[in-house]
């Protein structure tokens, strides 16, 4: 997990809050939502600060919390957290992307969102 955390340290910095806040709509307006093993609100309008501040609260969790033990297809609490937080990872990468207006990334969301 140590690594993982380095991964998180070294996320791209952050968009200008304009184009966080125009990305963030033009999602919503798609209803998208990534796909994450626990509930991280306002995905969208997540930055690297609050990426950081939820691998912190993760890893702070008890392995007896609720929120860890509602999920039901991982018995083991700690795979739960780096399931998590992988998942969590690879969306965010996604989510910067879009911010960025790279053409890959917008037809990863166009296909699961727009297109049959």
């Amino acid at each position: 997990m140590e690594n993982l955390r380095s991964e998180y340290e070294h996320l791209p910095e952050d968009a200008s809050a304009e184009q966080i806040e125009t990305t963030a709509l033009s999602l919503e307006r798609r209803q998208f939502t990534p796909v994450l093993i626990l509930n991280v609100p306002d995905f969208s309008r997540l930055n690297k600060a609050s990426m950081l501040a939820e691998y912190d609260r993760v890893m702070a969790l008890s392995p007896t919390s609720k929120e860890l033990k509602s999920v039901v297809v991982i018995n083991d609490p700690e795979q739960v957290k780096e399931k998590h937080l992988l998942t969590l990872l690879n969306q965010y990468k996604l989510l910067c992307g879009l911010r960025e207006n790279l053409a890959s990334a917008w037809d990863v969301v166009n296909e699961l969102y727009e297109d049959d």
